[in-house]
């Protein structure tokens, strides 16, 4: 048989409380005594107080938890920004780079195979448009989880390239488009301003450190509220 009592918190409050409305209301009928309802409100009112309690910090802890990220993603910016700049200012030494613990760049460059770039595996895409007028450009072989998403061997780093707008169905050939660079990037993810939003579409390729680009990976389109 059926358990009588809903399992979910919510149906259960609902439930419980139907039960004590009319137990309280006909306990002449039902052969209760005045004790025993209060005994049953006492325990309704207990469980009420902490359903409440638990789903008032539920939602807190949601809160919590969007604005930790959206700070997050505002100081990762702010932060690449400044990087990039002391990374190419004549002022700031390599010790001082490493002290700040920001990456050296290579002055001389291990020589590679120029072709090596073209036979790793494109990156895959991956957008975050949680945030009005920005996008979040999740780039790698595992876009969706950053902690799984190291470069592969031999890679510097990505090139990023923007269409504005979707590309158009059964489009042969995607060179064709209007594409446009807006930026290069040591580490995913990389961040996006589109201001007075729009469709975007994106395409992400690898370059080696002598700058050799490999191919492009597959497009990916995406709605940028404002």
């Amino acid at each position: 048989m059926p358990s009588y009592i809903p399992p979910t918190d919510a149906g259960f409050r609902d439930w419980i409380e139907n039960f004590l409305t009319y137990a309280a209301a006909h306990a002449a009928e039902l052969g209760l005594a005045a004790d025993q309802i209060a005994e049953m409100q006492a325990a309704k009112t207990a469980f009420v107080n902490s359903y409440t309690a638990y789903m008032a910090a539920q939602a807190g802890a949601h809160n919590a938890t969007e604005n930790k990220e959206e700070k997050r993603a505002d100081a990762v910016k702010t932060m690449r920004r400044y990087v990039n700049i002391l990374q190419v200012s004549p002022a700031v030494s390599d010790p001082e780079r490493q002290s700040l613990r920001i990456p050296v760049r290579d002055k001389q460059p291990t020589p590679t195979d120029p072709t090596a770039i073209l036979r790793v595996i494109p990156p895959k895409l991956h957008l975050g448009t949680a945030q009005p007028g920005g996008v979040v450009v999740h780039f790698g072989p595992e876009p969706t989880d950053e902690r799984r998403n190291a470069k592969p061997a031999g890679v510097a780093g990505a090139r990023i390239l923007v269409h504005d707008g979707a590309v158009p169905s059964g489009t042969p050939n995607l060179a064709s488009l209007s594409w446009r660079w807006i930026g290069d990037d040591t580490e995913s993810p990389f961040y996006f301003t589109a201001t007075g939003g729009g469709i975007f579409t994106f395409r992400v390729q690898w370059f080696d450190v002598l700058m050799n680009l490999g191919p492009l990976g597959d497009p990916v389109t995406c709605a940028v509220t404002e």
